[in-house]
């Protein structure tokens, strides 16, 4: 991999790097229907370059990872031209003459290759060292996602493992070249690079590349124990091998220069701003993660807004319960109580799959139509839990048919209870795992529409769900309504701090304060928040509350133009059916949606 630094390159992102088909030239359609064809086609190629450049859509797809990621100049610089030729294609099809369905791909595709274009002089700004955004920790999924119970799985584990040393070192070279080019991750962050860096170095057998037992075919009986036993046994002597003397070292040097010369040239302070191109990347991270033209300014001016909003919303509640302090009284109240904490992990899980579990109970009163895969609740990795706030959902993957939300179980003095039901809609049902798993189970969809992933719309969903979970009295009792907005104003404060510590001058001291001010977050889970908006992922937090509140003005449009024909079960078909769309994408679809209503009723 080289690193030399680029002088006046075109645009594309590293953040969409690998979503792109390869350079064709334009086609000129005669007709709406060879323009569909058109359009099909290209769906079809951007989906197998998917299952030849990610992972990830590999393991959506249930199929073998055989290669791991491209992180080099080289293959971003390939995929602009990709990405190019894409726009090309689409610009050749005469969008107005698609049918809606069509034109929904066609918009979604030009979106993600315009946003590719836009961001390629950025590629230098790309972080894969924090700990929501590792390249070394997202190698974890990888290859424990993989299946190992036939000979053919463990060579395939084999040749997969052997090709880590490179990834390993490409990372590091990455590094170097951002370092080169003036962007290094904030001293304030650092303390966690090192030690999920470091943290990857273990054994074989206890690491993230181990294989237990459970993963291999069970040796049965005295005929098969000789010649199976025998290749396990040196299944597990070369998987030692090539860890013990191929990757440990690899990750040994990247720690040592993350320790080293790297940490040296760390600047103390946060924020995309500090940085040469910093505001330029910030403006575009907020359109990115938005899909919408808003500007920094206007997204903590909403933020403020929504707090606001929740504020006087939570007085309500506090007034009913009978409590009549402040805001920071009760907030006060609920810390020093020990009976809103949970006791155990095992205690959250429970938890958060009975509320989720009770809103799947009256799944046909708000959907026209269900996801068939089975839903659970899981403790994270611990060895994660120091660095995330929450956790994370994970759709079913591999032979494993069930979708998980991965929840923190560490600190439990310091997680209360009364926010679960919330989270458990946000992350379950009706939230991530359902609207994804619709998407997957629909046949209908083209596979390159299935696996996209938009911030704003998947993100905004979550948290539309937890409003609907309110609304539609889900939650009895007042304390756990209050959870709602508990959960609720967390999101809202990232729309203040995200922008203000990237964009507008607010410093992480700062940050951490409004939180504390504002959150029931402890200082332990703001340390972590603050440093993922400010170090890690910028701009991807602020999707959750711009999101749900696009879908909230989009509903409300609809209930005013259709009155009385409004249907809820309707609507929600019209906004999941058709997969993660960008939000100006979803705004003209309702727009359709709404007309189709209006004259099916005429």
């Amino acid at each position: 991999m080289r690193c030399t630094r680029p002088v006046r390159l075109p645009c594309l992102s590293a953040l969409v790097v690998a979503m792109f088909i390869s350079a064709c030239q334009p086609v000129a359609a005669p007709d709406p229907s060879a323009d569909a064809d058109t359009l099909a086609t290209l769906a079809d190629e951007l989906w197998q370059r998917r299952l030849d450049n990610q992972p990830y859509a590999r393991l959506m797809a249930g199929l073998p990872i055989e290669q791991l990621p491209d992180l080099s100049y080289e293959k971003a610089e390939e995929e602009a031209q990709f990405a190019q030729a894409v726009l090309d294609r689409l610009a050749a099809i005469d969008e107005t003459a698609l049918e809606h369905d069509d034109w929904l791909t066609w918009a979604v595709f030009k979106r993600d290759a315009e946003t590719t274009v836009e961001g390629f002089q950025f590629y230098w700004y790309t972080n894969v060292l924090t700990p929501y955004s590792s390249a070394v920790a997202g190698l974890r999924q990888i290859f424990q996602s993989a299946l190992l119970g036939s000979a053919e799985e463990r060579a395939q584990y084999l040749d997969l493992l052997r090709q880590v040393p490179a990834y390993v070192n490409d990372v590091e070279m990455l590094a170097r070249g951002n370092a080169e080019s003036g962007f290094v991750v904030s001293a304030q962050n650092m303390p966690a690079v090192i030690s999920l860096t470091r943290g990857s170095i273990q054994a074989a057998d206890s690491g993230m590349f181990a294989a237990p037992d459970s993963r291999l075919a069970a040796v049965a009986g005295e005929e098969s124990a000789t010649g199976e036993a025998a290749e396990i046994e040196a299944f597990r002597s070369e998987m030692a091998r090539i860890v013990d003397e191929e990757i440990n070292p690899a990750l040994e040097s990247l720690a040592a220069y993350l320790e080293t010369d790297y940490a040296e040239a760390a600047p103390d302070g946060v924020g995309l701003s500090q940085y040469e191109l910093g505001d330029a990347y910030y403006r575009y991270l907020v359109r990115y993660h938005t899909t919408m033209d808003v500007t920094p300014a206007e997204v903590q001016a909403i933020g403020y807004e929504m707090i606001a909003e929740m504020k006087e919303a939570m007085t309500s509640i506090q007034a009913e319960i009978g409590f009549e302090g402040t805001f920071e009284e009760f907030r006060e109240y609920i810390r020093g109580n020990p009976d809103y904490y949970p006791a155990t992990p095992e205690e959250v899980g429970e938890r958060i799959e009975s509320a989720a579990n009770s809103f799947y109970a009256r799944v046909d009163e708000f959907f026209e139509r269900k996801a068939e895969a089975p839903f659970a609740a899981r403790r994270l990795n611990p060895a994660l839990e120091a660095s995330q706030t929450y956790g994370y959902y994970n759709p079913p993957m591999g032979d494993d048919p069930v979708g998980y939300y991965n929840f923190n179980g560490s600190k439990l003095e310091e997680r209360s209870w009364i926010n679960l039901k919330g989270l458990a809609y946000h992350e379950l049902f009706p939230g991530h795992h359902f609207q994804i798993n619709r998407v997957l189970e629909d046949e209908s969809l083209p596979d390159a529409r299935k696996a996209m992933f938009v911030t704003a719309y998947t993100e905004g969903w979550g948290s539309y769900a937890t409003f609907l979970g309110l609304e539609a009295g889900m939650i009895e009792d007042p304390i756990s309504q209050y959870g709602i907005y508990v959960l609720e104003i967390f999101l809202a404060n990232r729309l203040v701090v995200d922008p203000g510590m990237n964009a507008l001058g607010m410093s992480l001291e700062e940050a951490r304060q409004h939180t504390r001010d504002n959150t029931f977050e402890s200082d332990t889970q703001i340390g972590t928040e603050t440093l993922r908006y400010s170090t890690d992922m910028p701009g991807q937090a602020l999707g959750y509350q711009m999101g749900k509140r696009m879908l909230m003005q989009l509903r409300a449009r609809a209930e005013d133009e259709l009155g009385e024909g409004f249907d809820l079960r309707a609507f929600h078909e019209a906004v999941l059916r058709p997969g993660a769309l960008p939000m100006t994408v979803l705004e003209q679809h309702i727009d359709w949606w709404i007309e189709q209503q209006r004259s099916g009723a005429e």
